[in-house]
């Protein structure tokens, strides 16, 4: 017979499905603007390119605010260990056997696979990996500033991280791509500039959920609708028409603005029966982008180059790869979920 604790914990661990509608749209456009080549315009792809990674941050941070109890850091770091840390090493060493497998056929060489060996140990990782570490040390700075409830050290930490940032900007990636022994240098830097970004996004989601509930019980569905369409609407002009230069501070108002405002739009329209399809798409968000850059991207380029005869990936056909990666995409989920998952972190 279940514990008391056991039904809690559950009742905690229960999926809320307006998150993971922001995660399955989230993740969707993240496949999307990987596989789109010069075709959705400028304005709209850097808007994507800056709400579509902070919004797994905004909504962690979102979770944790959501939760009456404290948890201490080091209960936090268990957890997320196994939900993020074992499935970085399994799927590193994955990605690293597919590797070898096109070096074989001659499609890389020997130094491409040491890079990606070093930036796995440095938790730079390979592709789309590098966003496990920095959600999972992002939460870890946050929640230890939040246990220690010094506003002196948020403020000195929040100094830190904006002055790193800036002189990490100002490491352009001009300077990144001058050499092979540049990018080595760079790659543990670019690690500590993931954790930077990471934890003010997840800060901003546990503040405004500690609100949301007054919000949204008191204001109709439309007043909602209006809420959100005005901050996705703040959060475009800002990323992609403002005319202000105000540094890092430009990249963080659309960051938090556009997932609280698709944050707020999914909860108004969590009910619509289209709405299944970016819900499996969230539970399954961290499996969709891992595969996705790693093989599927991967396989597309050779095959347009070397089947179709293309020497640029380019225009409307990146499409039809984006919609047979969905496709192909869902046998693997599958697999992961009912064969494989002890390398998601789960029993």
């Amino acid at each position: 017979m279940r514990s008391v604790r056991d039904i809690l914990i559950k009742i905690m661990n229960k999926r809320l499905d307006y998150i993971d509608i922001l995660k399955g749209f989230s993740i969707l456009c993240i496949v999307f603007i990987h596989f789109e080549e010069a075709v959705v315009p400028s304005w709209l792809k850097t808007w994507i390119g800056l709400f579509m990674i902070s919004t797994f941050y905004f909504t962690s941070g979102w979770i944790l605010g959501l939760r009456e109890e404290n948890i201490s850091l080091k209960e936090h770091l268990l957890k997320r260990w196994k939900s993020l840390g074992v499935p970085y090493l399994w799927f590193s060493g994955l990605i690293l056997v597919f590797d070898l497998l096109l070096l074989l056929f001659g499609y890389y060489d020997w130094m491409f696979i040491g890079r990606e060996v070093y930036k796995t140990l440095v938790l730079r990782g390979i592709d789309t990996l590098w966003f496990l570490p920095a959600l999972f040390f992002g939460e870890l700075i946050f929640i230890y500033l939040k246990n220690k409830r010094s506003w002196l050290l948020i403020f000195g930490a929040l100094l830190f991280t904006f002055v790193y940032m800036y002189l990490y900007g100002c490491w352009t990636s001009e300077y990144r791509n001058l050499s092979v022994l540049n990018q080595i240098i760079d790659a543990p830097f670019y690690t500590i500039r993931n954790f930077m970004g990471a934890w003010p996004i997840v800060a901003m989601g546990y503040l405004f959920a500690k609100d949301y509930k007054r919000i949204l019980s008191c204001w109709s569905h439309w007043k909602i609708f209006l809420l959100s369409f005005v901050l996705i609407c703040v959060s475009i002009y800002f990323a992609s028409f403002s005319k202000l230069n105000l540094g890092v501070i430009s990249h963080f108002l659309p960051s938090v603005l556009g997932p609280l405002g698709l944050l707020l739009l999914a909860k108004v329209v969590e009910r619509w029966r289209v709405m299944r399809f970016f819900v499996y798409w969230g539970c399954n968000s961290m499996v969709l982008m891992i595969v996705h850059e790693a093989f599927f991207h991967e396989l597309s380029k050779i095959f347009d180059k070397y089947v179709l005869g293309y020497d640029i990936f380019w225009g409307e056909r990146t499409l039809v790869y984006f919609v047979i990666t969905i496709l192909l995409s869902y046998p693997i989920v599958w697999f992961f979920n009912n064969r494989a998952r002890f390398m998601l972190g789960r029993k």
